[in-house]
C-alpha cells in the first residue's frame, strides 16, 4: 500500500472534512467579487421562486373565484373587535359600514366563529363575487339594471354583488363583460409573472456564468499550486507512488472539486433559502397545513442521513477503484512493449477485467443506493400534496381557505420537494469531491524538499552563483529503510575538472552517491561539501544547475530534437550545433526529416537507444554544467555508438568534473580516479593501473569481464 492509500483511509474515517471546504475557499475567495455576483442573483432568482406562487393565489382569490361576504361593521359587531380590525385592514369598502371581504381573509378565523358572525348578522349569510358598475352596453345595463330592481342582484354603493343565483341570470358574454375589470387585472398579473420569469431566467444565466468564471478560475490556480508542489517533492515520494494515482490527482479530482462548488455548495445554499422561504411562507398563509406538509421533515432528514452514511461510503470505493484503474491502463500502455515482447496480454487482460469489475460492482452499488432514495423522496412529496389536499378541500368547505390558497401550497410542496430530490445526486457529487479533496490535501500535507536543508555543520545559506566542482564526501551513511543501511561511512574527494570513476557490483550504491550529491535525498550521518561548501546550505536550484546527469534509462519528452535537447533553455543556435558536434548527435539529427525540429513520440520510441543516448549527453552538455555525472550512461550504447562517444569523451569532461558510472570497466580506464564500493562501502581507490596490480575486486570484475568478452 502506498503511502496516499494510507493517508485516503486515514481521512476516510471523517464524516465531514472542513479542511476541504477551507483548502477549496481559499482558492474561491481569490475572486470574490464572481462570488457576491452570484450570491446577488442567487437571491433574486430564490425571490422570484418564492413570490410566484402568492401572486398565483391573489390572482385565483382576488380575480378569478373572488368570492366573499359582506360585512355590517356597526353596533352588530359590538364585541368582535378582531373581525372588525381585519376587515378595515384587509376589506373593501362598499358603503359607509358596509365591507367586502374574501374568503381567504377568513382563514384567522375558525369555523365556529364565521359561524357566530353570520348567526348575529355580521356576515352575509351567502357568498357574492363583487363587480365594479361601469359603462356597459345598453342591454346588459339594461338588464342589471331589471335584476337589481327585483331584488336579484344586490347593489351597494359603486358595486353589484353577485351570487350562485343571479350569476345564472347572465350568459358567458355577458359575464365576460362584467368581470372585464377582473379579466384585465389577470391579464397585468400574467404580465407581471412572465416578468419575473424572464428576469428569473437572466438571474439564473448570469448566476451560472459568475459560477462558472469563479470555479474555473479558482480550478485554475488550485491545478498550478497542485503540480508545483508535485514537482517541488522528493524524489522517495515517487519512489512509493505510482503516476497514475498522481495523474488522476490534478486532473479528475480537481475536475471533481471544481463541481462540488459550481452544482453542489452554492446550490445546496440556494436550495436551502428556497426550502426556508417556503417553509415561512406557508406557516405566514395557513400554520395549520403548513405544519401537516412539515410532518415529512422527520422522515426526510432520517432517510437523507441514512443514504449520505450508505452513499460516502460507495463514491470512495468508486474514487479508489478508478484510480487503481488508472494506474494499472498508465503502467500497462507504457508498458506495451515489455507485455508484448513476453506474450503477457491475456494475463494482463484479465488482470484489467478484475479491476473492471470492482469498478462496476462500486458503481451498481452507488446506483442501487441512489435506485432507493430517490423514490423515497417522490413517496413523501406526493403525501405531502395528498394530505393537502385532503385537509384544504375541509377548511374549503368550511370556509376557512380559499382555492388560491391550495393552489399555492401545491406549488410551494413543488418547490420544496424538488431540491430534496435533486439532493441524492448532489451527494453523489459532494461525497465524491469531499473524498478527492482529502486526496489532494494528502498531497499537499506531503512535505515539500526546503530551499534549505539545515545540517548540523551548516549555519547559513550560500548564494553560489557557479560552482568549480571540488567533492568530498565526509563519513556519508544513508538508508532508504531505515537501519537497512546502502552507503556505509563512504568517504572520497573529487579535484575540480578531474574524473572520478565510480565502479561495482549491481545493488553497491554507486547510483545513492550520485542521487545525494544532486539532493534528490538528504544523508544521515556525514556530510557532502562542493567547494567546501555543505550541499544542504546551497539552494537546491543552484545546485543542480551546476550538476548534469546522463542517466541509463534516457527519458525524452514529446517535443522536438531541439526542445529535448534545451529543455526550456534560450536557444543558442552556435552552441547547439558544436554540442551535437561534440556528442556526434548530430550524425543521427542531420538525417532525419526535419532535422532539429522533428517530434519526437512519446518517451522517444521511434529512436534507437544509441540515439536517445546520444540526445541525453547533447541535453547535460547544453545545460553547461560544472559537473558531469554518467550514470552508466554508455550501458545501452551499441559498440560503433559507444566509440563516436568515446572519441568525444575528452572534450566532454574538459573544464568539468566528471563522475562516472559504469558497468564497462572499458569506459573508466582513462579515469584520474577510481573507486570501487561493495555492499555499501569503499573497498579499493586509486588508478585502474594501480588497481589491476592489486589484484582485488576491481581486478576480479575486470577479469570477468574481459573472459566473458
Amino acid at each position: 500500500m502506498t503511502n496516499l492509500d494510507i493517508e485516503e483511509e486515514a481521512v476516510q474515517q471523517k464524516l465531514f472534512n472542513r479542511e476541504v471546504i477551507k483548502l477549496l475557499f481559499d482558492y474561491v475567495l481569490r475572486y470574490r467579487h464572481y462570488l457576491f455576483y452570484a450570491l446577488f442573483f442567487v437571491l433574486l432568482t430564490t425571490a422570484t421562486t418564492l413570490v410566484v406562487p402568492l401572486l398565483s393565489s391573489i390572482i385565483i382569490d382576488k380575480h378569478i373565484v373572488k368570492t366573499g361576504y359582506i360585512a355590517a361593521i356597526d353596533n352588530k359587531s359590538a364585541g368582535f373587535d378582531e373581525f372588525t380590525a381585519t376587515v378595515k385592514k384587509k376589506g373593501e369598502l362598499l358603503a359607509e359600514n358596509q365591507w367586502f371581504i374574501y374568503q381567504s381573509t377568513l382563514k384567522h378565523f375558525s369555523k365556529q366563529q364565521v359561524a357566530q358572525l353570520i348567526q348575529k348578522g355580521v356576515l352575509s349569510n351567502e357568498k357574492y363575487t363583487p363587480v365594479r358598475m361601469r359603462t356597459f352596453t345598453s342591454v346588459l345595463s339594461g338588464k342589471v339594471t331589471m335584476l337589481i330592481n327585483d331584488g336579484t342582484l344586490i347593489k351597494i354603493g359603486n358595486t353589484v354583488l353577485l351570487n350562485d343565483r343571479s350569476s345564472a341570470k347572465f350568459t358567458t358574454a355577458e359575464m365576460l363583460e362584467l368581470r372585464y375589470d377582473d379579466l384585465r387585472k389577470v391579464l397585468l398579473f400574467s404580465v407581471l409573472m412572465l416578468s419575473l420569469f424572464s428576469i428569473q431566467f437572466i438571474a439564473s444565466y448570469l448566476q451560472i456564468l459568475a459560477l462558472m468564471k469563479l470555479s474555473q478560475k479558482a480550478m485554475r490556480d488550485l491545478r498550478t499550486d497542485l503540480f508545483s508542489h508535485i514537482i517541488s517533492l522528493e524524489l522517495s515520494f515517487f519512489d512509493k507512488n505510482p503516476v497514475g494515482k498522481l495523474v488522476n490527482r490534478v486532473t479528475n479530482d480537481i475536475e471533481a472539486l471544481n463541481e462540488m462548488f459550481s452544482s453542489v455548495i452554492v446550490n445546496i445554499s440556494q436550495n436551502l433559502l428556497v426550502m426556508t422561504g417556503v417553509i415561512v411562507m406557508m406557516f405566514m398563509t395557513d400554520a395549520y397545513l403548513a405544519s401537516l406538509v412539515c410532518l415529512t421533515i422527520p422522515f426526510l432528514f432520517l432517510v437523507i442521513v441514512i443514504f449520505r452514511s450508505q452513499a460516502r461510503s460507495a463514491y470512495r470505493i468508486i474514487r479508489t477503484k478508478i484510480a487503481d484503474l488508472n494506474t494499472f491502463l498508465n503502467e500497462n500502455i507504457s508498458g506495451i512493449r515489455v507485455t508484448q515482447i513476453f506474450v503477457q496480454e491475456k494475463k494482463q487482460f484479465e488482470k484489467f477485467k478484475k479491476i473492471n469489475k470492482e469498478v462496476y460492482s462500486a458503481n451498481i452499488r452507488q446506483l442501487n443506493i441512489y435506485a432507493v432514495f430517490r423514490p423515497l423522496i417522490d413517496f413523501f412529496r406526493w403525501f405531502a400534496i395528498g394530505t393537502v389536499i385532503y385537509f384544504g378541500a375541509q377548511s374549503l368547505i368550511e370556509d376557512r381557505i380559499s382555492y388560491g390558497m391550495i393552489v399555492m401550497f401545491l406549488a410551494y410542496i413543488g418547490t420544496f420537494f424538488e431540491p430534496i430530490g435533486e439532493l441524492a445526486e448532489k451527494i453523489d457529487i459532494l461525497q465524491s469531491a469531499t473524498a478527492s479533496g482529502e486526496k489532494i490535501l494528502s498531497i499537499f500535507k506531503t512535505h515539500v524538499k526546503k530551499e534549505v536543508h539545515l545540517s548540523s555543520h551548516s549555519s547559513q545559506i550560500r548564494v553560489v552563483s557557479k560552482l568549480k566542482g571540488r567533492i568530498v564526501f565526509d563519513d556519508v551513511w544513508f538508508s532508504y529503510v531505515p537501519g537497512e543501511w546502502v552507503l556505509k561511512g563512504v568517504s572520497f574527494s573529487v579535484e575540480p575538472q578531474s574524473t572520478l570513476a565510480v565502479v561495482g557490483e549491481t545493488g553497491s550504491g554507486k547510483s545513492t552517491i550520485i542521487s545525494l550529491l544532486s539532493r534528490f535525498y538528504t544523508v544521515q550521518k556525514g556530510r557532502i561539501l562542493i567547494d567546501g561548501i555543505d550541499i544542504n546550505e546551497i539552494p537546491y536550484q543552484d545546485l543542480r544547475k551546476s550538476i548534469s546527469t546522463v542517466m541509463q534509462d534516457v527519458f525524452l519528452f514529446s517535443r522536438t530534437i531541439k526542445n529535448n535537447i534545451i529543455l526550456n533553455e534560450l536557444f543558442d543556435n552556435d552552441r547547439f550545433q558544436k554540442i551535437a558536434q561534440y556528442t556526434n548527435a548530430n550524425y543521427f539529427i542531420e538525417k532525419l526529416p526535419q532535422k532539429e525540429n522533428e517530434m519526437v513520440m512519446e518517451r522517444g520510441v521511434t529512436l534507437s537507444a544509441g540515439e536517445r543516448q546520444l540526445l541525453a549527453f547533447a541535453r547535460s552538455l547544453y545545460a553547461q554544467p560544472s559537473i558531469l555525472i554518467l550514470d552508466e550512461a554508455t550501458s545501452n550504447i551499441d559498440t560503433h555508438t559507444e566509440q563516436l562517444i568515446q572519441a568525444a569523451i575528452t572534450e566532454l569532461t574538459k573544464n568539468r568534473t566528471t563522475i562516472a558510472i559504469a558497468h564497462r570497466l572499458s569506459t573508466v580506464r582513462n579515469a584520474d580516479q577510481i573507486i570501487v564500493i561493495d555492499k555499501g562501502v569503499i573497498v579499493e581507490t586509486g588508478t585502474h593501473d594501480r588497481l589491476i596490480e592489486n589484484n582485488g575486486l576491481y581486478y576480479d570484475l575486470y577479469r570477468l569481464q574481459f573472459e566473458n568478452a
